[in-house]
């Protein structure tokens, strides 16, 4: 086995099979501080009692519960949380999902929890009954999701008796705890699906592959053998039973879903699915998705797989549909390209292309993105894939606001629906080509800048090809034009889109009153690409910045669609700035010239990447913007349930107090998701932790909840804030340092993970901080104290300096000192 393990290769996955039946995958990632672990269980939604569904949804929540060697308090998310990592999980058809990512020195403390969380849950009754709450909470927000309405509209068109058309999200009615026979259902539920047998195990960290097995093993082959099941026949998906529906949602933007019903797919239909939405959302002159927005049909597509199983699938292609568009032409559009694909197979040139972009883009992903990943794909998947993308296997869904009452119930959602007249006759036309060689991915340019007009840092010495370049205009006094930033969007669309499959990450945005340009990646490549954006950034096309108001009054109503806590989340840095004055409409280029020559600008370029071109604007002297302190109220008109939002900002930005208030952010976060998620059940949406927002670094608490007010949300944090203070006082030196070194740790992974390090020095840059900010930051971490923990959070229960947003007006009444 050791000779195996040495001769694998350093990026291929090892898979093994332990003698219990524990699939094992192991992935070796040596520049990266972080680890990764997954485990997916073969049991899912479909799998559960009929008699009790959402069960298989509610046994993801429970297992986080406790387990026989680790209490709630000492389980894997306020372990995760406390170290400042990622987990989470998600219930599927067929198969559950339990992830997580920690530095690689907590890598087997995070395995233990979670493989003992798995075997061993406590299930305890108490424990029962308050996470019922918390997913009658999930249920009535996902109730007013877009996604979740769409995707339970389609499965009313599927064949009759497929299990996606049933309740499985569960809710407070469909578990049923009262009734005797649900725990003993639920056990039997566990002990089937939830056994080594049925259980892959994915590993990926800096560790090597002989020593990540030992953990495996270590971990892995105590569990508890359990027996096989037979596995369930699988009801047809065809025929279809409906082709053209509309569905109704309040306030919702106009969008297009082209679903697909696919049968006798291979294991390989995720990767397969990866490469067309490669092709499909590429951005790039020539590709679906830009020519679709020239013809004026669509503002964007997006791709999903909600359900892939034993070779049957469902295909969704979202179109952000532009309104009044013709959505017969649309559908042709798509069928035609789609057609295209299949007759110029097998794609001579782009294939091997496109092949070697998702191979890099995948040797960049984070470990626990790498372990999500579907791999990378083979052509005869994709073929097959295409083969069954055709008009008979279509549903054309077109969503639109109605607030029109629920006239049917589809998997335990209630909709608005309804059936569409024969599908009108539409022809593509267009020729359709295949799309050019990228003209960044074998870059032409190869000197270095010599001079640069924007200061520029060292990169990281273990990615010498990597660069960053940050650019911001601040308007002049008239104000950052209505839909400017929308209409120079669609302008960069075709550079950023082809940067972007050679891997410079490009976007262009409005951020907090001013124009802000990120571009990382591949330095030779960006060199070229910030040659060919800057003239269309300043004489973009027309009929772009035209397009400008009406995108983003499209992106408005999208957000508007949005939970209250992420439309709240969204609107936070603008309301920290001083607020600016909104400027007309540009819709001509000699108005957009006038918003040029009253820009100021600043930038940062890092690694190899620097700036010897002329910028629109003049250079802007080095002063970071910061919005008013004090306690700041902002009521947004936000419908739906109560949300709150509380930033509390650190008034003085040192070494020392940013590394108390980043310590205190890890303590915090775990107690503040126990406390009212966990005991209070106040609701499923919430936030917590620390937080860079421009010129501002604090601590932000964000909760929305169905059966609280605003006011008693803010009444229930202030009461957090005050125990937690009590709590603080009784940590002891031991317990301080430990997490001191955790929290370092995650820091040392930004300083090493080049996206992140190029961030933090933008963010240092505008901020007027020293290049070696973070670094002192890690060097007061060492030596903190337990006083300057107890003086953060002092702050924190007076709320001297905070910003408030909430979405209710009574709130304005409880905002005053010692509330």
């Amino acid at each position: 086995m050791s000779a195996l393990i040495e001769s694998s290769a350093q990026q291929r996955p090892l898979d093994l099979l332990l003698a219990n039946g524990l699939r094992v995958r192991l992935l070796y990632r040596p520049d990266t501080p972080l680890s990764a672990a997954l485990v997916e269980v073969r049991g899912g939604s479909h799998d559960e009692p009929d008699e009790f569904p959402g069960m298989a949804h509610f046994l993801e929540h429970l297992v986080f519960l406790g387990s026989r060697e680790f209490p709630t308090h000492e389980g894997l998310i306020p372990f995760v949380q406390g170290l400042g990592g990622r987990v989470n999980a998600s219930t599927r058809a067929r198969s559950t999902r339990f992830f997580c990512e920690v530095p690689a020195t907590h890598l087997e403390q995070a395995l233990a929890r979670l493989l003992d969380m798995l075997a061993n849950p406590l299930l305890e009754t108490d424990a029962l009954w308050r996470e019922r709450e918390v997913l009658q909470a999930e249920y009535s927000a996902r109730a007013r999701d877009l996604q979740t309405l769409c995707e339970a509209a389609l499965a009313q068109t599927l064949a009759p008796g497929h299990p996606l058309a049933d309740f499985h999200a569960g809710n407070a009615s469909s578990l049923r705890l009262e009734s005797p026979a649900f725990i003993p259902a639920l056990h039997r539920f566990h002990q089937a699906h939830y056994q080594p047998g049925r259980m892959c195990l994915t590993l990926v960290a800096p560790l090597p592959l002989a020593r990540q097995l030992e953990l495996a093993r270590r971990h892995g082959e105590p569990l508890r053998v359990g027996k096989e099941l037979p596995e369930p026949a699988l009801p047809p998906l065809l025929p279809l039973r409906a082709s053209r529906l509309q569905l109704g949602v309040p306030g919702a933007p106009g969008k297009l879903s082209l679903a697909f019903a696919l049968e006798r797919q291979g294991v390989g239909l995720e990767a397969a699915v990866s490469f067309l939405e490669n092709l499909a959302t590429d951005e790039s002159t020539g590709g679906l998705s830009a020519h679709l927005g020239f013809l004026g049909l669509s503002d964007g597509v997006q791709l999903h797989l909600p359900y892939a199983h034993g070779g049957q699938g469902v295909l969704l292609m979202d179109f952000d549909w532009v309104e009044g568009a013709d959505s017969a032409q649309l559908e042709a559009e798509v069928l035609g390209w789609l057609a295209f694909l299949r007759a110029s197979s097998p794609w001579p040139g782009l294939w091997e292309e496109r092949l070697e972009i998702l191979r890099q883009k995948a040797s960049a992903l984070e470990p626990l993105d790498a372990a999500l990943a579907p791999g990378l794909p083979e052509q005869a998947d994709v073929c097959a894939l295409l083969e069954q993308l055709r008009a008979e296997r279509m549903v054309n869904l077109q969503i639109g606001a109605s607030n029109r009452a629920p006239n049917l119930t589809s998997a335990g959602f209630p909709l608005h629906l309804e059936r569409l007249g024969v599908r009108p006759g539409a022809r593509s036309t267009t020729s359709w080509r295949l799309p050019p060689a990228n003209p960044y991915w074998r870059s032409r340019v190869t000197a270095p800048v010599e001079a640069s007009l924007v200061p520029v840092l060292p990169g990281l010495p273990g990615a010498p090809e990597q660069g960053a370049l940050f650019l911001r205009w601040n308007p002049g006094e008239n104000g950052l034009p209505h839909g400017l930033a929308c209409g120079l969007q669609r302008a960069l669309r075709p550079v950023l889109g082809a940067a972007g499959l050679a891997g410079v990450e490009g976007r262009l945005r409005a951020e907090q009153g001013g124009l802000t340009l990120d571009l990382l990646g591949n330095a030779t490549a960006l060199r070229q690409v910030i040659v060919d954006l800057l003239p269309v950034l300043q004489a973009p096309p027309c009929w772009a910045l035209a397009q400008g108001p009406r995108l983003q009054r499209s992106a408005m109503c999208r957000q508007a669609g949005e939970l209250p806590i992420r439309q709240l989340l969204q609107r936070l840095p603008e309301l920290l700035e001083s607020p600016r004055a909104e400027a007309p409409s540009i819709l001509y280029l000699d108005a957009l010239a006038r918003f040029w020559r009253q820009a100021r600008w600043q930038g940062l370029g890092i690694g190899d990447v620097g700036l010897d071109a002329e910028l629109p604007g003049m250079l802007s002297p080095h002063q970071p913007r910061v919005g008013e302190g004090g306690r700041i109220w902002h009521r947004l008109p936000i419908e739906g349930e109560a949300a709150l939002l509380l930033f509390y900002p650190l008034e003085s930005v040192t070494a020392e107090s940013e590394a108390a208030v980043r310590l205190l952010a890890s303590l915090l976060e775990p107690a503040f998701h126990q406390r009212l998620r966990g005991e209070l059940q106040l609701g499923y949406a919430l936030a917590c932790g620390y937080r860079q927002l421009g010129g501002h670094r604090g601590l932000l608490f964000a909760v929305q909840s169905p059966r609280e007010s605003v006011a008693g949300l803010f009444q229930h944090v202030q009461a957090f804030l005050v125990r937690q203070y009590d709590r603080l006082v009784q940590l002891d030196r031991v317990q301080l340092r430990e997490r001191g070194r955790a929290l370092d740790q995650k820091l040392l992974g930004q300083g090493t993970h080049f996206t992140a390090y190029a961030r933090q020095c933008w963010v240092d840059y505008q901020a007027r901080h020293p290049v070696d900010h973070l670094a002192q930051v890690r060097h007061a971490l060492a030596g903190l104290q337990l006083d300057s923990l107890l003086e953060q959070q002092s702050r924190l229960v007076s709320g001297l300096s905070c910003c408030a947003i909430a979405n209710a007006e009574a709130f304005e009444a409880n905002w005053h000192p010692g509330a």
